[in-house]
């Protein structure tokens, strides 16, 4: 069975990054868009792979 790239590299992102994610949405002295930079750091890596798979 072939498992997407893609899809290999978001679960774990999700299962590692989900508490850093809810922690840092807990701190109230951090500006409000910090966890969303660790989740477009992740989709950006997504598309630079599905990129390569299509042009491969």
């Amino acid at each position: 069975m072939y498992f997407h790239r893609l899809l290999l590299l978001l679960l774990p992102a999700a299962y590692v990054l989900a508490p850093l994610i809810i922690n840092w949405w807990q701190e109230m002295d951090g500006p409000w868009f910090r966890p969303f930079l660790v989740w477009i750091g992740v989709v950006v890596a997504a598309v630079i792979i599905e990129q390569r798979r299509q042009h491969a």
